[in-house]
């Protein structure tokens, strides 16, 4: 059996594990609702960028028992540039962190582009936002990273970079 898993506060991870579910005809489920994650062969993580971490990723695959006799697929929703090679590093940094040895060493992983809508933010993630634009800004331009530039640019604006396209390397994989 297979199963999209994905964990979204602000909807793009979300928009991207149901339109992957249309693509694929595979049941898309938030990772809070996920009961026994060893019942499935293939398990496909969406998860959101917050902070170096990925959202429910941890919780969620850290339950799996036995990795080796399954497919494990993660994609990975943040603000700045996927294609940017010292983000991509920062972000399997933080995955690496995340899970146990096996679980990483199995999962292929793959890097989407998510948006913001700073009206949508609840106050707390405001709040880091702000900290973060504050301390960003007083930063040298060969300092700023790919993560860095992203909050400079979109701070305060509502900006959407899903591009569902990029989820065909991952319907490739699945089939």
């Amino acid at each position: 059996m297979t199963i999209i898993i994905y964990g979204s506060k602000y909807g793009a991870t979300k928009q991207y594990a149901h339109e992957l579910s249309k693509k694929t005809g595979i049941k898309a489920e938030k990772y809070t609702d996920i009961q026994d994650i060893n019942q499935y062969g293939t398990i496909i993580y969406l998860g959101a960028l917050y902070a170096g971490s990925v959202l429910g990723m941890k919780k969620t695959l850290n339950k799996i028992e036995d990795c080796h006799n399954k497919k494990i697929i993660i994609a990975t929703v943040g603000l700045a540039d996927p294609t940017d090679k010292g983000n991509i590093e920062r972000i399997r940094e933080g995955i690496k962190r995340q899970l146990s040895n096996c679980i990483y060493n199995q999962a292929n992983i793959y890097f989407l582009r998510g948006g913001i809508d700073y009206s949508l933010l609840n106050l707390k993630h405001k709040t880091m936002m702000a900290f973060a634009y504050k301390k960003s800004k007083r930063l040298k331009e060969e300092e700023r990273t790919a993560e860095i530039k992203a909050i400079i640019e979109t701070y305060g604006k509502k900006v959407d970079f899903i591009d569902f396209d990029k989820l065909n390397p991952i319907v490739d994989e699945i089939k």
